[in-house]
């Protein structure tokens, strides 16, 4: 199940200043959003296991793109949490 505040956080720094913002006012963005104490700490320490159920798979891109992952380097965190059930029903 999605968080609808985090994923709304997310979605809110695809504009023109959200890395300025991300990366030199995080505790002022995450505090404009109604965020568990659980989910904010994950924020605040790029906890992505923490967050990645919670958030839309385009979204979660998004972020890992923005805390400065390339796609190889995305592909192999997201790759750190696939069971391998879902491995198997990803590649077959």
């Amino acid at each position: 199940m999605t968080d609808y505040w985090l994923n709304k956080l997310i979605f809110e720094l695809q504009g023109p200043d959200g890395k300025d913002q991300w990366t030199n006012h995080r505790p002022e963005v995450i505090a404009k959003y109604e965020l568990s104490p659980r989910i904010r700490t994950a924020l605040m320490e790029d906890d992505i296991g923490t967050l990645l159920p919670l958030v839309n798979p385009y979204l979660m891109r998004f972020f890992l793109l923005m805390l400065g992952h390339d796609d190889d380097q995305s592909i192999a965190v997201l790759t750190e949490f696939q069971t391998d059930k879902d491995k198997e029903r990803v590649n077959g």
